[in-house]
């Protein structure tokens, strides 16, 4: 991570009373994505790391909806994936967008990992950390 990025996290962290940080970590799953023809037809292994930074809001237990649901989250990481992309790039900020649709998210980093793609590597892939002012319409 950046200093732009540390300031920004930094920047929120003043203005906010109340806040909840929710993570998936590790979580792998198969998907054709890539842009070489060999990528196009055998689904490759990938990883995914997310943290959300959220205004916190009244929770009631029992009630789904008065927390980010993580599991949710995971579905539309599955849902972009049959899409089927060229990058990593692409359907980060599809997904990124998606998130951004609920009001109290204020950022959040997704790691993206391609696992043994390229000889000698465990992994390959992009990190990115939006804020929602990244993403709002003017």
């Amino acid at each position: 991570m950046n200093k732009t990025n540390i300031i920004k996290i930094l920047d929120y962290k003043k203005n906010i009373k109340s806040k909840e940080i929710i993570f998936i970590k590790n979580y792998t799953c198969k998907a054709i994505i890539g842009y070489h023809a060999f990528e196009k037809v055998k689904p490759q292994k990938l990883r995914f790391n997310v943290e959300i930074l959220s205004k916190k809001k009244k929770v009631i237990d029992g009630k789904l909806n008065s927390v980010i649901n993580y599991e949710e989250i995971i579905n539309k990481i599955n849902f972009f994936l049959k899409k089927k992309y060229n990058f990593l790039e692409s359907f980060a900020n599809d997904f990124i967008y998606e998130i951004f649709k609920n009001q109290n998210i204020l950022n959040i980093k997704i790691k993206i990992e391609k696992l043994n793609i390229i000889k000698n590597t465990e992994s390959v892939g992009i990190e990115f950390f939006k804020t929602k002012n990244d993403y709002e319409k003017p």
